[in-house]
């Protein structure tokens, strides 16, 4: 990170944890940079950086699942002609196929595979 993002790294561990990253080595160790740098929330100048589907944060994908929740109602409500469906709000680097559709079913079958069985 320290080499392909200097510059939000620096400002990211400014931020976040209030550090100057001419301080590692002196008063902080390389080690405990880079767990602090492998933790850096998805809304971080770094994280953007690296995928650009970080650009929206929880409350931009809150607030977009809600409009795209009305939207579809009232598609829905109108006749739902296929088309006249709005447009689904996805973050950057997204697009509607990179959603897999699940039933219930199997959602709960798969679920059961990852706990063990149980």
């Amino acid at each position: 990170m320290r080499s392909q993002w200097p510059m939000e790294l620096r400002a990211d561990f400014q931020q976040y944890y209030g550090l100057n990253l001419d301080d590692m080595g002196k008063d902080y160790t390389v080690f405990h940079a880079a767990c602090l740098a492998a933790m850096l929330p998805g809304e971080s100048r770094v994280m953007r950086s690296v995928d650009p589907a970080f650009e929206w944060g929880l409350d931009q994908m809150l607030i977009a699942a809600v409009a795209n929740a009305a939207r579809s109602i009232a598609w829905a409500m109108s006749g739902g002609r296929e088309a006249d469906r709005p447009e689904l709000l996805l973050p950057p680097g997204r697009r509607d196929g990179d959603i897999e559709a699940i039933d219930a079913d199997d959602y709960m079958a798969e679920l059961a595979r990852l706990r063990g069985g149980y």
